[in-house]
């Protein structure tokens, strides 16, 4: 698939969850976003010393989020551009990136009709599944399609903290080796998002944990990986009375052994990112 094409498709996929009356909505919230960050890291990205680069990447996004009578979903849609640093195929321009996590929640209190699973902080116990799409225009020319399917705990806090465990597998394709398909074993993803609002400031992020995933498209064993994403946003238009919310803040990317490669063996698989946000919500 190009790049031309999974983005039609994955546009196509962000309109149709946006349209919240094809899902029975009781609530919505979409928002559109723009991050920047000049420190960004790729596997195997580096300089003529062996030393990995700085990548800058621009990312706009966009994010719907919904409530129905028995569960919820969430999309984030995010397009990458990287400076010539990270450089697409032929090494003209720098790379351009999609990529999309989608992910839908049944939640086994509204399905039971009771309270059965809230006890102690626990405020739910949900059943998520879902998938992460993307695809890059670089040398090695990503194509992920990665399914997810476990429980998901939910905690009583101002807002929402989840953690769930989530078996994944993961098909992808290596251009180095003559656009090979590569499929990794099923593993087990530790996954934790969290939102928490504090007067006009939010306190949001995710946190990934991905246990070992088989060999990679060269026959490497992958290892352990971590990708830690925190942010503090600001509803700055709170103070000049816009009627939509308006945030802006300051974030910080941690990757480590980034896509499960041993950073040891490789460069530019340890990432460490501050970055800036703003986000109009619609």
């Amino acid at each position: 698939m190009t790049i031309d094409k999974m983005r039609r498709s994955l546009l196509a996929l962000a309109a149709l969850l946006a349209a919240a009356p094809a899902f029975a909505a009781e609530w919505q919230d979409n928002a559109i976003g723009y991050r920047w960050g000049s420190a960004f890291k790729e596997p195997g990205v580096v300089d003529s010393n062996g030393t990995a680069k700085d990548v800058a990447k621009s990312i706009l996004s966009f994010t719907h989020v919904d409530g129905w009578k028995y569960g919820g979903n969430f999309l984030s849609f995010d397009y990458l551009t990287s400076t010539s640093a990270d450089p697409a195929v032929g090494g003209n321009s720098g790379a351009a990136e999609f990529y999309l996590v989608y992910r839908t929640d049944l939640s086994l209190n509204k399905v039971t009709g009771g309270k059965t699973f809230s006890f102690g902080p626990v405020r739910d116990v949900s059943i998520e599944a879902g998938v992460d799409l993307n695809t890059k225009n670089t040398q090695f020319g990503s194509q992920k399609v990665m399914p997810v399917l476990g429980p998901v705990v939910s905690f009583a806090v101002p807002g929402f903290l989840n953690v769930g465990v989530l078996a994944s597998r993961e098909w992808n394709r290596n251009g180095f080796a003559g656009g090979k398909a590569v499929v990794f074993d099923t593993t087990a993803i530790v996954a934790t998002s969290w939102g928490i609002g504090y007067g006009p400031a939010t306190f949001a992020g995710f946190a990934n944990l991905i246990l070992p995933k088989g060999k990679d498209g060269f026959g490497g064993k992958t290892k352990t990986e971590l990708l830690i994403h925190p942010k503090i946003l600001v509803d700055v238009g709170s103070f000049v009375g816009f009627k939509h919310t308006l945030e802006a803040g300051v974030g910080y990317e941690y990757w480590y052994n980034k896509f499960g490669n041993d950073h040891t063996k490789l460069k530019g698989c340890v990432a460490s990112t501050p970055f800036i946000e703003v986000a109009a919500h619609l």
